[in-house]
């Protein structure tokens, strides 16, 4: 944004009423990293979601292309020319040739005050990878996934198969979706979101805009299959009456890309339900200070110390069949891990012998019916040895 464009938003702020401006957030104010915390370290890498986790954001971004060989990975452009050493199109190579490029070294040549040695070689995300790795250090975790490419409806439903095999298509509060649940899908394309609205109604949608430019738009009124109106901060600022209007409507407002203290405060200030900004710590302190942030039950805390780069996870999807975790929902906000399924233990033969000692697999009941079970098979054992022994 201009300093020109800032200039005039600030007096259109300051010409409309207090009731326009002042209302409160329809929910609670989302931080959302986009593409992590991209503005310390290289975007859509371990390194820049780990740091974002780091400075407590509620939502990880994901910028979804499909691979040649239909994997979706985290990825902004639809070629590699920017962020790694390589040229070509996205979906022109498999996810093992993406993952022999190295997606770090520009960020130290385009930041050399920030350059780290770790950046160099940093390896592109599959965005089952990301899931798995951040919803295991906080179930509470939230996505906002955006479909860059629709590859002709593939990656929509792609991204359908994968959730439902992962457990991840139905979680939260269904009368609270944007706030609660673990998957927001976003787009440019608003064909996008009504292909996947075909598929399901259990995710939340946003519809991304630069500014607002039909009628019904500027009414503050959107399709049934988009939740979530999305418009750039520019367009917001200029705009102060937008988002009482889209909450009138019953329509959570979400605004991009805001690195700047003085912006984020005023667009909370305005009612703003969520912002996309590449420096977490600095909107998280501007969103807590104001006290509309998520609660502690709501989203949990954030770890600050595990091990960076997923360790486990990282390098081990091959597909877009993973492999990779299954969760389940716990109530209205959060998932877990889902128990793995185990074949039942064979009964086994009982061994004649004497009665086990306390701590072993018959006295504990791990085998042969409990401690009851265990001391009776002891028993009979003891019989017959000592019948043995007369003989």
């Amino acid at each position: 944004m201009t300093r020109t464009t800032f200039a005039l938003a600030l007096l259109a702020f300051a010409n409309a009423t207090p009731a326009q401006i002042g209302a409160p957030p329809r929910d609670k104010q989302l931080v959302i990293s986009h593409r992590g915390a991209s503005a310390y370290a290289p975007e859509h890498t371990f390194l820049a979601y780990d740091l974002a986790i780091k400075q407590n954001t509620d939502m990880l971004e994901c910028d979804l292309i499909l691979t040649k060989d239909e994997v979706p990975v985290c990825i902004h452009d639809e070629t590699v020319d920017r962020t790694s050493e390589s040229t070509g199109r996205v979906d022109s190579f498999t996810l093992a040739e993406l993952r022999l490029m190295d997606f770090g070294t520009w960020f130290n040549t385009a930041n050399p005050t920030l350059a780290r040695p770790e950046f160099v070689g940093a390896k592109i995300v599959p965005l089952e990878e990301q899931l798995d790795c951040y919803l295991r250090l906080n179930p509470k975790m939230r996505f906002h996934v955006e479909t860059k490419d629709s590859a002709g409806g593939r990656a929509e439903q792609i991204f359908f198969e994968m959730l439902t095999r992962k457990g991840l298509l139905e979680t939260g509060d269904p009368a609270k979706k944007v706030t609660t649940t673990t998957m927001l899908l976003q787009s440019f394309d608003i064909g996008s979101l009504e292909r996947f609205r075909g598929l399901s109604d259990a995710i939340p949608t946003a519809y991304l805009v630069a500014a607002p430019t039909t009628v019904g738009e500027l009414a503050g009124t959107l399709p049934d299959y988009v939740d979530v109106y999305a418009p750039n901060a520019a367009a917001l600022l200029a705009n102060p009456l937008l988002i009482p209007l889209y909450h009138q409507n019953g329509h959570d407002v979400h605004t991009y890309t805001v690195n700047d203290a003085q912006q984020m405060g005023l667009l909370l200030d305005m009612g703003i339900d969520g912002i996309f900004t590449n420096n977490s710590d600095i909107l998280r302190a501007e969103v807590d200070a104001r006290g509309h942030q998520q609660t502690e039950a709501e989203r949990s805390v954030n770890p600050t110390e595990f091990a960076p780069g997923c360790p486990g996870i990282a390098g081990r999807v091959t597909s877009n069949r993973g492999p990779g975790d299954v969760w389940e929902p716990t109530g209205l906000r959060g998932v877990r891990l889902k128990p793995v399924d185990t074949m039942p233990v064979p009964t086994m033969p009982a061994v004649i012998g004497p009665a086990p000692v306390a701590g072993s697999i018959m006295a504990t009941g791990r085998l042969g019916g409990g401690s009851l079970g265990g001391a009776l098979l002891g028993l009979f054992g003891f019989a017959v040895l000592r019948r043995q022994f007369r003989r």
